[in-house]
């Protein structure tokens, strides 16, 4: 139940200490040290040594003696030690004042005061109070989740004021998530790689398959090789250089990321591997231009540095699964890894479930013996969807663990929350003067909207603003602020919407947050954070821009039954439990629900 298994072994012994010293009374064995640092901490916590016996009957009661110059250096320990250690005078006793007397009214009081503690622990579990670790509605009891054992909630470092309470992630994770090791990783001695090609689609798609690659690198032990920085489709090129890679956005280089996977450049591994002696060699034809692509490339073939010459060698000397989440489902087992079929009835029925009627695909040893795994981003093999609607690890503890590792470690760095952390104090001060209020994890005081107006492919969603108010108007609050996301340019658009609200846009707070000092590409990240810290939110159904504000919504804690789509066939469908669905749609509350616990989330369980 403490996740023992998963700690240094020299740890027990303390443990034992720290449990013993919460005893209501305790005996121990007199000259031992073990026992004289119980009855300290019992004495740090408060507890009165006339609790404390010793099972040596010439020295039972020894601890209910004040001495004041201990005569033994090691024998016990003595009440000195920690008795009006806060004051600025010498202790001559343990009536040093009221709150410490050996008196029946102070041993009175400090009853009524353990009956009180135990009061308002019953109540919290009566209560299925959360843990401070297991956000609102996605998590779970403490006792529920050993994988947090050890953990800590995540901070926001770079910044100038205090917003840690956008961090949704644990910084560092738990004992056992930090010694995990994968049942499917490489334990061979030489190196084998993965590779991908960045999806073409706008960010949140890169996003997304970015997600599976990074996962599958992690399930895999394989060293990841990073695509060359490149132009990304509907961003702004920077005022240094107008590529961007994943470095650019999420902190990939930290210490404890890089003890879950180990990455390289381009530029790394076909110094490694490329040449005329290494295990995947460059052919001589191709070795002038994939030279000219391996550092930053350029996403037009006409281009000398064309990021297809990398791509293509990759293709060339690597394995390319051809998957396609509409029709496959990738599955990770450890009895189909090696060879066997599955036993377990639950982790059958589960993978059929998830799988439906998409094609199975098990990772196997023949795929893992390829030097370089590569994926592609042809059309036919596009990742472009949820990483939990893809792939499945039957074992639902690893299937969680690889849940929280998105969770954890796949945040965007630090200057971007902290900037979305300026306007969002900056929008909830003005909410508050309204009379709304914060909800425990610090969302609310106002609603948000995500408006997509761009190159959306779907047309039946992108209606216009008097549909927009129409079809949500009963969700917003009366005088209640509406933030909205969205890369709509001209702001008359939304006048049908500003007749009854007051509106917020991004551009607001370009001088409080600083957005003109920052990478012009970070400012759809900060509108996505911004958006999910609404006390409500309304999305634009199709959009993975919408979806990921959903997921943080999430990932805070925050109940679905808070958020809606303007379209009107989907306006309630972040309502119903879902496991899965749509390979692209929207999010599912599997992707976060439960995801400390050690069993997969259903309904009928969360």
């Amino acid at each position: 139940v403490a996740g023992l298994e998963a700690l240094d072994p020299n740890f027990m012994g303390m443990i034992d200490t720290i449990v013993a010293s919460r005893g209501r009374a305790f005996a121990g064995t007199y000259f031992s040290t073990f026992t004289g640092y119980i009855n300290r901490l019992r004495g740090y916590y408060g507890m009165s040594m006339k609790q404390s016996y010793y099972s040596f009957l010439p020295k039972k009661e020894a601890m209910h003696v004040w001495e004041e110059h201990p005569k033994s250096s090691f024998s016990q320990e003595y009440a000195i030690g920690w008795v009006g250690i806060d004051g600025d005078e010498f202790v001559h006793g343990f009536e040093r004042s009221d709150e410490m007397s050996g008196s029946r009214e102070a041993e009175d009081k400090t009853e009524a005061q353990d009956k009180d503690a135990v009061v308002a622990v019953t109540e919290r579990r009566e209560g299925e109070e959360i843990n401070e670790l297991g956000r609102g509605v996605s998590g779970l009891l403490m006792s529920q989740t050993p994988a947090l054992l050890g953990a800590e909630r995540g901070n926001i470092f770079d910044c100038d004021i205090n917003v840690n309470n956008l961090a949704y992630w644990n910084d560092p994770q738990g004992f056992r998530d930090v010694n995990f090791q994968s049942p499917f990783a490489n334990m061979g001695n030489s190196t084998k790689y993965i590779s991908f090609e960045p999806d073409r689609g706008g960010w949140n798609n890169i996003r997304m398959s970015m997600e599976i690659i990074f996962n599958f690198a992690v399930a895999t032990g394989r060293t990841l090789v990073l695509p060359p920085d490149q132009p990304i489709y509907l961003l702004k090129a920077g005022k240094d250089k107008k590529e961007r890679g994943f470095a650019d956005f999420f902190p990939l280089y930290t210490k404890a990321f890089k003890e879950r996977i180990k990455i390289i450049s381009t530029e790394e591994f076909l110094r490694r591997e490329g040449g005329v002696n290494g295990r995947l060699p460059i052919r001589p034809e191709k070795r002038d231009l994939i030279e000219k692509s391996k550092v930053t490339c350029g996403t037009m073939k006409k281009f000398d540095n064309w990021c297809g010459n990398i791509f293509e060698h990759y293709s060339d000397v690597g394995y390319v699964p051809q998957l396609n989440p509409k029709k496959n489902c990738f599955i990770f087992d450890e009895d189909e890894y090696h060879g066997k079929k599955i036993q377990n009835q639950e982790r059958l029925e589960y993978i059929e479930a998830f799988c439906d009627d998409r094609d199975k695909v098990y990772f196997n040893m023949t795929m893992q013996d390829s030097n370089l795994i590569h994926f592609s981003s042809e059309k036919n093999y596009r990742l472009v969807t949820n990483f939990y609607y893809f792939l499945i690890f039957s074992d639902p503890i690893m299937d969680n663990y690889m849940k929280r590792f998105v969770r954890d470690f796949l945040h965007y760095h630090d200057s971007i929350y902290c900037a979305a952390g300026k306007i969002i104090q900056s929008v909830q001060q003005d909410g508050l003067a309204r009379g709304f209020e914060l909800d425990n994890e610090g969302g609310g005081a106002y609603s948000a909207l995500h408006v997509r107006r761009g190159d959306l492919q779907f047309k039946k969603v992108k209606i216009s603003a008097e549909e927009w108010y129409e079809n949500t108007k009963e969700i917003w609050e009366q005088n209640e602020i509406l933030y909205i996301a969205t890369d709509e340019r001209n702001k008359t658009f939304f006048e049908p919407i500003a007749k009854h609200h007051t509106l917020k846009f991004l551009d607001d707070y370009w001088d409080l947050a600083g957005l003109g000092d920052m990478d012009p590409n970070y400012m759809g990240m900060i509108d996505t954070i911004v958006a999910s810290r609404g006390r409500a939110f309304a999305g634009t159904y199709f959009s993975t821009f919408s979806g990921y504000i959903n997921r943080l919504r999430g990932y805070y804690g925050m109940s679905m039954k808070d958020s809606y789509y303007s379209f009107l066939p989907k306006k309630n469908t972040m309502h119903k439990w879902e496991r899965s669905g749509s390979a692209f749609a929207k999010e599912f509350p599997a992707g976060w629900i439960g995801i400390d616990g050690d069993i997969w989330a259903s309904h009928d369980r969360f």
